[in-house]
């Protein structure tokens, strides 16, 4: 039986090693929020916290140090895995998020990782171990425990916070882009529009035509010759010097064009988004949201495709890191635009994130996580 309870307690430690060590690649490599924009759950801040926890709670099961104390924090553990590995299976995820960027099917690490170990744990007790000293253990082998011990509750929270790279994130350019909105005094006025009525040209009334006049005989007076002295000529102006007489009241208002989606240059569609309106849609391969929504939006694509609108466009866009093949809520046959962002950057993007550009420029963007209603798009991008 101890046997037993020493392996079951080993291979319990060494898979939250692992999982731990997973967790802290993906946090170097994936975009994760702040606890106040995404949740506690799922933030930054829970998985500084939960690495080094994690990692040191795997290394003191499988020393076997306080070996009693240890089975129960691990056993706790389990069974807590289990409550959340259910929920995300009930609610629809495709990963588990156990292992990182490694991609586990909620049920999978439910009933062949969590479940069984938890029942291992729970038959096979550390039989005549006391949960608190004494016995104290051998002194080299609780420094050997404690040393990686304390190590990973001290330093992998700021060594995580020292080595994570710079992420590329809408607030980058969204606060500095002019977004272009129609100038009043550019739009010509529509004689049909009643808002702008113009007022009928009343009739003008004929002149009656006038009786000529008899030429009359010039007579020359007996005055004496008057004699014009020579004319002075007078040089030109300085065209520098003289203010201009006559300055334009209204001049022509000087329209600059808005500058292009900076984010342009690293989406390998590029060239496609710059003509027309198009509405680009930036997903990660396992958004759930993303699977409800997508397919509202193929939707209205086809039937633009059928009304033969060619000016309004819809680009899908991966998000780094890319799903397998196949992989991802955008359908294989979809007609509209598909595209991915480079995954020589890092992206601190929430899926959804919808911008409507019009020739290349962002004409609205909405807040990340939402997508708004397809047939709602062009009444909120031309809206004041």
């Amino acid at each position: 039986m101890r046997k037993i309870n020493v392996v079951v307690m080993t291979l319990a430690g060494l898979l939250l090693v692992v999982a731990a060590i997973l967790k802290a690649h993906e946090v170097l490599t994936v975009y994760f929020p702040s606890w106040r924009t995404h949740g506690v759950w799922e933030s930054w801040e829970f998985f500084l916290f939960q690495i080094p926890v994690e990692f040191a709670l795997g290394v003191w099961m499988v020393s076997g140090l306080f070996r009693k104390a240890a089975w129960t924090a691990g056993t706790a553990a389990y069974l807590g895995f289990i409550g959340v590995t259910l929920y995300k299976a009930m609610a629809g995820e495709t990963s588990c998020g156990c292992f990182g960027r490694v991609e586990v099917d909620p049920w999978v690490t439910l009933f062949a990782i969590d479940v069984p170990f938890a029942l291992l744990l729970l038959v096979f007790r550390p039989k005549g171990h006391k949960l608190l000293p004494p016995p104290w253990p051998d002194v080299r082998h609780a420094i050997a425990t404690a040393v990686p011990i304390f190590a990973a509750l001290i330093f992998t929270a700021p060594l995580l916070v020292a080595l994570r790279p710079e992420f590329i994130q809408p607030t980058d350019w969204t606060p500095h882009v002019p977004y272009p909105r129609p100038d009043p005094r550019l739009q010509p006025i529509d004689p049909i529009d009643p808002i702008d009525p113009i007022d009928p040209i009343e009739p003008v009334e004929p002149i009656e035509p006038i009786e000529p006049i008899e030429p009359v005989e010039p007579v020359e007076p007996n005055m004496p010759e008057v004699i014009e002295p020579d004319p002075v000529i007078k040089p030109d102006p300085d065209p520098a010097s003289d203010p201009d007489p006559d300055p334009d009241p209204d001049p022509d208002p000087v329209v600059e064009a808005p500058p292009l989606w900076p984010w342009l240059e690293y989406i390998d569609i590029a060239d496609q988004l710059t003509d027309g309106i198009v509405v680009a849609y930036m997903y990660h391969w396992d958004c759930s949201t993303c699977a409800e929504s997508i397919p509202k939006y193929e939707a209205y694509n086809q039937e633009l495709s059928r009304m033969g609108l060619d000016e309004f466009k819809i680009a899908y866009l991966a998000i780094p890191p890319y799903g397998p093949e196949g992989a991802g809520p955008v359908p294989a046959d979809t007609t509209a635009l598909h595209g991915k962002l480079t995954d020589q950057r890092r992206w601190a993007v929430t899926s959804p994130f919808v911008v409507a550009l019009i020739e290349g420029t962002v004409a609205k963007t909405w807040p990340q996580g939402t997508s708004p209603e397809p047939d709602e798009i062009l009444d909120e991008i031309f809206s004041p």
